[in-house]
């Protein structure tokens, strides 16, 4: 019953993590050509001093990270919620399933907080 019940709920935390993107007025696509002109024209068109086109290159790198680490946290989720069901009651295999997926919720918690931290210590940044 205990596996059931881990296995429903990881299956629901992975799905809720898929959810859908936020994207701005005049993108209309995820991956293609439009976000990137979109990303790249407001970072070139911004005028001032060079301060504003490192926080703008900055926001970028972030942004791809953002992206690349949720990905990552939902297919390692997904991943090691299928191994925790295949233990077949080898109490090795799920304690390392388990343990697996401890690393990969302290990761996200980690970069949420390393994201908080950034925000705080640039509130320009993101806006």
């Amino acid at each position: 019953m205990k596996k059931i019940f881990a296995a429903v709920m990881t299956s629901i935390l992975s799905l809720s993590l898929l959810g859908s993107p936020v994207m701005a007025a005049n993108q209309s696509t995820i991956f293609g050509d439009t976000v990137d002109a979109a990303i790249l024209k407001d970072c070139a068109g911004k005028e001032g001093g060079k301060g504003e086109s490192i926080t703008c290159i900055l926001e970028l790198v972030v942004d791809i990270m953002t992206i690349g680490i949720g990905i990552l946290g939902v297919i390692g989720i997904s991943i090691t919620g299928i191994q925790y069901l295949t233990a077949g009651g080898s109490e090795e295999k799920t304690r390392k399933a388990k343990r697996r997926m401890f690393e990969i919720v302290i990761g996200l918690v980690a970069y949420v907080l390393i994201y908080a931290a950034l925000k705080w210590l640039l509130p320009s940044f993101g806006s």
